[in-house]
């Protein structure tokens, strides 16, 4: 037994006991601050104590409490400082602790979902500690410990020294290396299908093993095909550039799975989204949504359960409950919100992945913004981290470095390593420009979203009241309720004014969810510097919209790191709207906003792809023609039209009016080809019919006034 005394200093500067407990030991240190440092010259003792990074001053007795000395010889730490220790003077379960020594080594502990590992440093100290685990470990200053991927606790293939590992968090971290992403005898088949457009050549025996892809609704493209099966193979990292459709993919892919369960983690703003796509897709007639505004439904015992991010990381009862249901399949969309290793995000995230039965499926068409750090969750969620590159700390090494102040970067040199590597083994990854040949001119995507509807139900009250009140009217002036006939005459007058202020609330309503939408579209097409030009955007955004305040308050919610915005508007002069116009072409303004009903016609906006109506018409020509703008003689690439469909407002019935016209125009015009032109005569007819509905369900609540005057029910 090693004699805690034999070593008193010959020149003492204080005294040391130890104190806490077995797990979290510190030393709680009294000495005269002015002294120097016997061994450290130019040193007082006050530096040294708060040279060690883990020491605190407890005013309460007078003492430093020291919980890191920073070395696996503590005696000698303090003796060299002329600290004497008191070891008698200690309690409880530290009584029984035989030496100083045996409070100095970090213990682990695996956790209960055996993805990470958690290290308490003890006596050693957070700085030492950190560097025995390497880059990647992650401090929780809450529980004052690291937790580390359970890879990580691995080092060229045995345990890493200094850290008292128990047997269960190694056996775990050689399973992690030990995961299989790509059968080895498909492993070549998933080289090919990770970047084909096609699976032209691929052996009918291959596919069978992997699987049936079934039919769809609305029928896959061939390098879709093509990236379901390389999912459904092992290639979970889906990271198509923006555009290429990634979630008909993923949902074929976990259909080729035959997955009884599917779990679906996206934004909030996309879950009303993906219940649609899920639909379509043939997975679940009912998909179970959880909303954060809404009571939680049961979970169902097979289909599709789909939940936001944010909700996970901000409920942890929840993203347990979602962890133990288990499912076959998951699927992470927009993945690169995950990308800040140890974040509340990424951990519920990873929690959560752990327990579905096939590694995750990762959708994002920008998996890395800065740095190839940001690929670290993404690859530990797809579960090729460690069989791939060895774990998080290996991955950080090769690829990173850190600066003074914790920042991670590229190592330039190794990133062609990074890309042959994630090629080779891990992503499913087609350009745009690859796919031309397979995308029609022009795509159109209806995306519902959820939106606060305290405004829009204030203004829909306020039209019940308008309606209500003229049917009191009208039956004290005829002495008898409106029939049909008068229903529909007052909505043809009334029209207008019914539906624009409705019309106008759920244009606001939006702005949310239309200014996430436009971050995301900007961050992932992103910019580059010309050298005496200036930034200029790859693929800017043009946003349409109705009403000025709506764009005013689109353009004020913009954050000004996304870059210049411009608008288009009926107070738009000529010569602004013409610099506008140049200045977006030659790819200086980030984002567009512009009136349906003054920007639609005569303008030329190539630069752009894509184009977001925050705001429709029920006009089909006016969408057609607003659409033109960017699809039209000198675009280049195939245009992408979003329009957010603010579930329980206005838009629900306009996209119904839309609908219908566009099939009468099918008929009538033989135009086939998903277009929205309309016949001459039609241009009031979406008005009038939006209004009708409007009056109609007014008219089902109103009472005579013997019944009680103009109550809605």
């Amino acid at each position: 037994m090693q004699n805690q005394v034999a070593t008193r200093p010959t020149f003492t500067t204080g005294f040391a006991r130890v104190r806490g407990t077995f797990r979290d030991p510190y030393l709680e240190l009294s000495f005269s601050p002015r002294l120097p440092h016997p061994t450290i010259s130019g040193t007082t003792m006050l530096d040294w104590v708060r040279s060690l990074g883990s020491s605190v001053w407890d005013p309460g007795i007078s003492k430093w409490r020291v919980y890191g000395i920073g070395s696996f010889q503590p005696l000698r730490t303090l003796s060299e400082a002329g600290i004497e220790l008191d070891w008698a003077q200690r309690d409880g379960e530290l009584s029984g602790v035989p030496t100083l020594d045996d409070l100095v080594w970090p213990i682990s502990k695996l956790a209960e979902n055996g993805r990470t590992v958690f290290v308490r440093p003890r006596l050693l100290g957070r700085l030492k500690t950190a560097e025995l685990l390497g880059p990647g470990c992650v401090w929780d200053s809450d529980r004052s410990l690291f937790r580390i991927y359970v890879a990580d606790v691995l080092r060229a293939g045995v345990p890493r020294p200094g850290i008292i590992w128990q047997d269960d968090a190694i056996e775990r971290a050689r399973a992690a290396h030990a995961v299989v992403t790509v059968p080895e005898h498909l492993a070549r088949l998933g080289r090919y299908l990770g970047n084909a457009l096609n699976i032209d050549g691929v052996p009918a025996e291959d596919l069978a093993e992997i699987g049936q892809l079934p039919t769809f609704e609305r029928p896959l493209f061939a390098y879709q095909v093509a990236g379901a099966y390389a999912v459904a193979v092992g290639r979970t990292c889906l990271f198509d550039e923006p555009g290429l459709g990634k979630s008909f993919q993923a949902l074929a892919a976990a259909r080729i799975l035959r997955a009884r369960r599917t779990l679906i983690v996206c934004p909030p703003l996309l879950t009303s989204n993906w219940a649609k796509e899920a639909r379509i897709a043939g997975i679940d007639p009912n998909p179970t949504v959880i909303s954060p505004t809404r009571k939680e439904p049961p979970f169902p015992d097979t289909g599709v359960l789909v939940v936001g991010d944010s909700l996970l990381a901000a409920r942890s009862e929840l993203a347990a409950r979602v962890a133990a249901w288990s499912c076959d399949v998951m699927i992470y969309d927009e993945a690169h919100r995950m990308m800040t290793i140890g974040s509340a995000r990424s951990e519920a995230v990873l929690n959560v992945g752990t327990t579905a039965k096939h590694p995750p499926i990762a959708v994002t068409g920008t998996p890395m913004f800065a740095a190839p750090h940001q690929l670290v969750p993404l690859l530990e969620l797809t579960r090729v981290l460690a069989p791939v590159f060895g774990g998080r700390a290996p991955f950080l090494d090769d690829f990173c470095r850190a600066d003074r102040y914790g920042e991670w970067h590229a190592k330039m040199a190794a990133l062609p390593r990074l890309n042959a590597m994630m090629r080779d083994h891990v992503w499913v990854r087609r350009k745009k420009l690859e796919a031309l040949p397979q995308l029609p001119p022009k795509i159109r995507w209806a995306f519902p979203v959820q939106v606060p509807l305290a405004q829009y139900h204030a203004a829909h009250k306020d039209v019940i009241a308008k309606v209500h009140a003229w049917m009191t009217w009208y039956f004290e002036h005829h002495h008898r309720p409106a029939d049909a006939l008068a229903l529909e005459d007052y909505a043809r007058n009334a029209s207008f004014e019914l539906i624009s202020q409705l019309r106008r609330a759920a244009g606001l309503a939006k702005v949310p969810a239309a200014i996430e939408w436009t971050t995301a579209h900007i961050e992932q097409t992103g910019f580059d510097d010309v050298p005496g030009k200036g930034r200029e955007y790859r693929r800017p955004l043009l946003a349409w919209v109705h009403h000025v305040d709506v764009a005013g308050a689109l353009m004020n919610a913009i954050p000004p790191s996304l870059g210049r915005v411009a608008a288009i508007m009926g107070d738009t002069s000529d010569s602004v709207r013409d610099a506008h116009v140049a200045d977006f072409q030659d790819g200086k303004i980030a984002v567009m906003v512009a009136s349906i009903t003054k920007a639609s016609v005569g303008l030329t906006l190539t630069r752009s792809s894509d184009a977001l109506f925050v705001e429709t018409d029920w006009t089909p020509a006016r969408v057609k023609q607003a659409e033109d703008r960017t699809n039209r003689i000198g675009q280049e690439l195939p245009t992408t039209n979003t329009t957010l469909v603010a579930m329980g407002t206005l838009d629900e019935p306009i996209q119904r009016v839309l609908e219908a016209k566009t099939k009468v125009a099918e008929v009538a015009l033989g135009d086939l080809d998903d277009s929205v032109a309309v016949m001459r005569g039609q241009e009031l007819a979406g008005l009038m019919d939006i209004a009708l509905e409007l009056v109609n369900a007014a008219a089902r609540t109103w009472k005579p006034p013997s019944q009680g005057r103009g109550k809605a029910a």
